[in-house]
């Protein structure tokens, strides 16, 4: 299984902060993929974007073998230091693409197939802030 986080960078140039103003087509990002053993068949690709928003942000490791498998991904495949993803970053698996919101999920790919043109609930996202 391919997973590609998407963390999207902000233009100050353009009165653009993907953290205020969330994701948007066109801004530029800096993109990383991994590879998971299996399929992943057996979560939908927003449970996988929301479990991969879990592992980037744990700071210890995870107790669940799913984000565990992910923040041990990370650690082995991703050769540069990342941070958090956040609110305006994206997840792509299983040919779906994911915008983090500031609750719940956005799916990009089909803004009007799946509920996509309306956060998916998952929950409240932490304030993250970037750097």
């Amino acid at each position: 299984m391919i997973i590609t986080l998407g963390f999207t960078e902000s233009d100050r140039s353009r009165d653009y902060s993907s953290f205020a103003d969330g994701y948007r087509i066109g801004a530029r990002q800096t993109s990383v993929t991994i590879a998971l053993d299996g399929d992943g068949s057996h979560l939908s690709a927003q449970q996988w974007a929301e479990a991969v928003f879990e592992a980037s942000n744990l700071p210890a490791p995870a107790a669940d073998p799913i984000v565990a498998a992910i923040q041990h991904a990370l650690a082995a495949q991703v050769q540069t230091p990342l941070r958090a993803l956040s609110v305006g970053d994206s997840v792509t698996v299983g040919g779906q693409m994911w915008a983090c919101e500031p609750v719940g999920w956005r799916r990009i790919d089909h803004p009007h197939r799946d509920g996509g043109d309306a956060p998916c609930p998952s929950g409240p996202h932490p304030a993250v802030h970037e750097e």
